[in-house]
């Protein structure tokens, strides 16, 4: 018994000293799979407009990745926009633009290209959620700007089937 607990000792300071890769072994992976859980949008001229979104992503056959990533991105920001009072981040109609524009430039999407209809897609359902202009975001307009990116993260999630 001493033996048999000094050579499972032994084999586990191998282990850790050498670091072996045993992932044909044991799957270890991480897992990918991203769920994002949306409504469809009640507004028809927004529900119109997020039938593009879905066309668009349908081009590619990279679209169930993409999809799936751009519909998280999507609802992070819906989340992100609708912080007010102390933790208020976004303010105005520029820096929910601005921060769409940035969005996927930081979680390194790397999609450019691969949907070429994709960005006026998104942002004819941002102008329809919000207009053109530059206003200040009051109650109202906050609400409008999580409903048009949580239209957005249905859409590319209903792109992504």
């Amino acid at each position: 018994m001493k033996n048999l607990v000094l050579s499972l000792a032994a084999i586990l300071i191998l282990i850790g000293l050498f670091k072996p890769d045993l992932s044909n072994i044991i799957n270890v992976s991480p897992s990918n799979n991203t769920t994002v859980v949306v409504e469809k949008p009640s507004n028809v001229e927004l529900l119109d407009e997020c039938q593009t979104v879905v066309d668009a992503l349908k081009e590619n056959q990279d679209r169930k990745k993409d999809g799936l990533r751009l519909a998280s991105l999507y609802n992070d920001l819906a989340t992100l926009i609708s912080l007010d009072n102390e933790d208020m981040v976004i303010k105005n109609t520029e820096e929910v633009r601005q921060a769409n524009k940035l969005a996927g430039v930081m979680l390194q999407l790397d999609i450019k290209g691969r949907y070429p209809k994709l960005a006026k897609a998104t942002n004819s359902v941002i102008v329809a959620s919000l207009g053109d202009d530059s206003l200040m975001l009051d109650n109202k307009l906050r609400q409008q700007a999580v409903d048009g990116f949580k239209a957005l993260a249905w859409a590319c999630n209903e792109g992504s089937k």
